[in-house]
């Protein structure tokens, strides 16, 4: 799914990059096509670059881990031809990164003085915020690891956490974009559904774009959407992170915590009381830890309607939390400073850091209160090593999805689908190794 619908976006993009060319004129869509293209190679990269994983089923799984070391995907780009495409190698991490850096070079000065009009088109503030995503994945790793003099753009270790530091606050800065207020946050028909200032890029949705009733963002995500799995499935955060949160955070409104009532929630939620109590599968109503935040415009029963909702890719404040995070690896006193500034004036008054506590691990943990569902944290999970932790005493998630992992788990390291390696020959016995059955759950499926 990754591959095929990521490939098919980058195809678009290379089209268009080929009908700019260097024409002067159209310097500004060049800019958008290499800004896009960079954000898929960045994403694709971070998707499949194979980190150490521990399997406790499988020891053979590390060692096929490090026989493909190091590799990403292969460039698809406006000059690849078909019989390119079916010779074509997987990148090493340091010249893949060089590619979306010398894209974003570009995109950088095609946009330095433009203005889109809409939210879906990417501007000059969003090509840092890409620079900065794509410096905090290579901070994970030794300082000077690559050779600069071949790779200018490629620094790793502190060097990139500092470069990331900086791309966030020029994110932050050019942008223009303030922090969600809560009543922003907490709107019940048009939060996480209608961009906004806080919004630096986002997938804008007309009646055109609605495939069908379940091929859609609402359907999933929305416990309001009536008509798709969300109603149903209703999404919702671990028992332990709910705990954990602070009850002056107004981001835990949104959430349905235990021995509460429709009351607690009527001014968060455009569910009726009746609807609160009886929906969900089974009828049994709204569970407890469901995540309200993402909304369908008021819109409960058809999906024609309902499904038209934006869906956010790069807020502003995640520029924050990249700005702190950055710094607390080379400076702690700077990032302690900078994620209590941030929490205090915009989401918790009685924020503070907890003495003792692992700073980059509690930034991290307000990044997933903030940007939950939004397709960012899972970066954050596989760079960091942090794991699986959903087996604990009293958990809330369903049998046989309980894991406690060793670090990352082996499944995100996502593998290439078979039909493009059986295509491609360059990529012949270099798949990422298939992680099935590498772990095991704490309890047995219902």
């Amino acid at each position: 799914l990754f591959w095929y619908n990521y490939y098919q976006f980058i195809k678009s993009a290379n089209d268009l990059i080929s009908v700019c060319g260097d024409n002067a004129a159209l310097a500004e869509q060049r800019g958008i096509a290499k800004a896009y293209r960079a954000l898929y190679y960045l994403d694709l990269a971070r998707l499949y670059d194979p980190l150490y994983a521990i399997s406790t089923e499988r020891p053979d799984y590390q060692a096929a881990l490090a026989a493909i070391e190091g590799l990403t995907v292969p460039i698809v780009d406006e000059n690849t031809t078909e019989a390119d495409s079916k010779n074509n190698p997987r990148l090493p991490r340091e010249q893949m990164f060089q590619f979306i850096f010398n894209d974003l070079n570009d995109a950088e000065a095609c946009l330095a003085n433009f203005t889109p009009a809409a939210k879906n088109i990417p501007s000059l503030a969003v090509v840092y915020g890409l620079k900065a995503r794509a410096y905090l994945w290579l901070g994970g790793f030794t300082e000077g690891l690559y050779d600069t003099t071949q790779y200018p753009d490629v620094v790793t270790g502190n060097a990139a956490y500092q470069k990331a530091a900086e791309y966030a606050r020029k994110a932050i800065t050019v942008s223009g974009g303030t922090p969600l207020t809560e009543a922003e946050y907490c709107d019940p028909i048009n939060g996480f559904c209608a961009a906004n200032n806080s919004w630096m890029l986002g997938m804008i949705q007309s009646a055109e774009t609605v495939i069908s009733n379940l091929h859609s963002w609402a359907a999933h995500m929305c416990p309001t959407a009536g008509w798709g799995y969300g109603s149903g499935a209703q999404p919702g955060v671990r028992k332990a992170s709910y705990e954990r949160m602070s009850n002056t955070d107004f981001r835990k409104k949104l959430i349905v915590g235990p021995n509460t009532t429709y009351a607690d929630y009527k001014n968060v939620t455009d569910l009726t009381e009746e609807e609160w109590a009886t929906g969900g599968l089974e009828g049994k109503g709204i569970r407890t830890y469901c995540h309200l935040k993402f909304r369908t415009r008021g819109e409960k029963v058809s999906s024609t309607t309902g499904n038209v909702v934006d869906i956010p890719i790069m807020r502003v404040e995640e520029m924050y939390f990249i700005e702190a995070e950055a710094t607390a690896h080379y400076d702690v006193a700077t990032g302690k400073a900078l994620i209590t500034s941030f929490m205090t004036a915009h989401r918790d008054p009685k924020y503070a850091v907890n003495a003792g506590a692992d700073l980059v691990e509690e930034i991290i943990f307000q990044k997933r209160c903030e940007l939950w569902g939004e397709g960012v944290l899972f970066f954050d999970f596989k760079r960091l090593n942090y794991g699986i932790h959903n087996a604990y005493e009293g958990h809330n998630t369903p049998a046989g999805l309980d894991f406690d992992t060793e670090g990352r788990c082996p499944a995100w390291n996502i593998c290439i689908p078979l039909s493009e390696t059986q295509q491609n020959v360059a990529l012949k016995d270099l798949n990422n190794p298939d992680p099935s059955d590498t772990l095991k759950a704490k309890s047995e499926p219902v």
